[in-house]
């Protein structure tokens, strides 16, 4: 009798950790990411303007997209900075043909990862635009 007295316990105690770990679970696959939120929300500068290709800059989309995707390497000091260093607005500028080639003509970059059809389109439209800083 008590065996079975102790097993009904044990069940209950387990019960509201099977619940909570249930629901830890259920936000974790249904929260989205730091980058599917900035791609999601709106201009990072305040505004509430979505970008487009028509007002793509590198304030409001491009700097965050190579952050996100070229500095891991292309920082001062990584391994392929000394193709090209991601160091801010000037040299971006300054290396845009060289990005452009790499990522929009030979598609070789970024290594081990890839750009989605929006994130090619805007990087495309802004580059086109001369690479407008804001």
């Amino acid at each position: 009798m008590l065996k079975k007295q102790e097993t009904a316990n044990t069940g209950r105690a387990s019960r509201p950790f099977l619940v909570l770990s249930m629901t830890i679970a259920a936000i974790v696959l249904t929260a989205c990411t730091k980058k599917q939120a900035q791609e999601l929300g709106p201009d990072p500068d305040g505004g509430d303007e979505p970008v487009t290709v028509t007002n793509v800059s590198y304030n409001n989309f491009a700097k965050a997209l190579l952050e996100a995707k070229c500095s891991s390497c292309h920082a001062p000091g990584r391994g392929a900075s000394a193709k090209w260093t991601f160091s801010g607005y000037s040299s971006v500028k300054d290396n845009s043909a060289k990005i452009n080639n790499a990522v929009l003509v030979i598609k070789s970059m970024p290594i081990g990862g890839s750009l989605t059809a929006k994130e090619i389109e805007l990087l495309d439209a802004w580059i086109k635009r001369n690479t407008p800083e804001n």
